[in-house]
C-alpha cells in the first residue's frame, strides 16, 4: 500500500538519523499497512503475497531494534517436509504458562498476534504466534489442511524437546479468533497436554452456503481450492462433535450480531463441551467481538490468568 510505503521510507529515515524509538514504531505501521492493504485484495495473488512479505520484512526490521532481553525469537519447527514458522515472546519472569496464538483465516503473525501477544506478555505470559498450513509464511509451501490441530501438538512436542526458555509447560493454552478458534479447542480436545481455550467467534459445525460465501475468496485462497464445493469435498461437513468433548476449561466469546459465525455456534460449543466452561456474549457484537476487543481480550487475560495460576 501507498501508506504502507510511505511509513517505511519514514522509519527508513528515522533509523538513518538514529531515532531507534520511532524507527521501531513506524516499521510496526508499515507492516500493519501493507497487511490491511493486502487483506481483500485477491484479483492478483502474486501482488497480494508481495504485500504480505513486505509486512514480514517491515516486522523483521521492527523488532531487531529491541533490546535484546525483549526481542522475539525467531523459531521455525520440522511439520511434514515443512517449518512452522514462528516467534516465541518470553517473559521476564521463569516458569510462567505458554500462551498458543492462533491465526484467524486471513491472519498473520506479525500483525494481530503480534499485538494481542504483547498484552499477554504484559500480563506474564510467554506467548507463541505462529503461520499455519495456508497462512502466511507457510502458505506457499502447505495449504491450509482439515488436521490443522496437528502442527499446535508439533508445536508443543518442539517445545518439549527444547525446554532451554523456562516455560511451565504442564500450563500450556490456546487461544484463537475465527477459524483460529475452531483450531483452539479442537486442539485443546485432541491434546491432553493443553489447560484451557479461548475461542473468539469460531464456527462449532460447517457454515452454511450463505456464510461461506462471505469469506470465499479466504477460503479458497488458504485451502488452494477452485471453488466451494472443492472446499467441502475436501474437509466435509466439520463439527466439533467429531472429537472428544473437552473436559477441560474452556472460555467462548460471541458477538450476537455475528452474521459470519451466528451466536448459535456459541451455544453448540457450550453443548459439547463437559468440563468447565463459561459464554460470554456481547449483543451488540459483531464477528470477531471487532467492536468489543477492547473489553473481550483483557477479559480473557484474566481469565487465563485464573485458571494458569491453580
Amino acid at each position: 500500500s501507498k501508506e504502507g510505503e510511505n511509513l517505511e521510507n519514514l522509519a527508513q529515515g528515522a533509523l538513518s538519523n538514529k531515532n531507534i524509538y520511532t524507527a521501531k514504531y513506524l516499521f510496526h505501521e508499515a507492516a500493519g499497512c501493507f497487511f490491511v492493504g493486502q487483506l481483500p485484495y485477491y484479483i492478483d495473488i502474486r501482488k497480494k503475497n508481495e504485500a504480505q512479505g513486505r509486512a514480514r520484512e517491515n516486522y523483521k526490521k521492527a523488532i531487531e531494534l529491541y533490546d535484546e532481553e525483549k526481542k522475539p525469537v525467531r523459531i521455525e519447527i520440522l511439520f511434514r517436509e515443512t517449518f512452522i514458522p514462528g516467534y516465541l515472546k518470553l517473559c521476564s519472569h521463569p516458569n510462567r504458562p505458554l500462551i498458543i496464538l492462533i491465526n484467524s483465516i486471513d491472519s498473520i503473525k506479525e500483525i494481530e498476534n503480534h499485538y494481542l501477544g504483547n498484552l499477554l506478555l504484559e500480563a506474564g505470559f510467554n506467548v507463541f504466534a505462529f503461520d499455519g498450513p495456508g497462512q502466511g509464511e507457510m502458505w506457499k509451501n502447505m495449504k491450509l489442511i482439515p488436521d490443522y490441530e496437528k502442527t499446535i501438538s508439533t508445536i508443543i512436542d518442539w517445545f518439549g524437546e527444547n525446554n532451554k526458555y523456562n516455560i511451565d509447560f504442564k500450563k500450556i493454552a490456546t487461544y484463537g479468533i475465527s477459524l483460529g478458534g475452531y483450531f483452539s479447542f479442537r486442539a485443546a480436545a485432541l491434546d491432553k497436554r493443553i489447560c484451557c481455550a479461548v475461542v473468539i467467534s469460531a464456527p462449532g459445525y460447517s457454515p452454511g452456503f450463505s456464510e461461506l460465501k462471505k469469506v470465499k475468496r479466504a477460503l479458497l485462497y488458504t485451502t488452494g481450492a477452485n471453488s466451494l464445493k472443492e472446499v467441502t469435498s475436501l474437509w466435509g461437513e466439520i463439527s466439533i462433535k467429531e472429537v472428544p468433548q473437552l473436559d477441560r476449561p474452556l472460555l467462548v466469546i460471541y458477538g450476537e450480531e455475528d452474521k459470519t459465525i451466528p451466536i448459535e455456534h456459541a451455544y453448540y460449543l457450550m453443548d459439547w463441551a463437559i468440563g468447565e466452561k463459561e459464554l460470554k456474549s456481547y449483543p451488540e457484537g459483531k464477528h470477531a467481538c471487532s467492536n468489543y476487543l477492547d473489553e473481550a481480550v483483557p477479559y480473557s487475560i484474566d481469565w487465563l490468568t485464573k485458571h494458569l495460576s491453580e
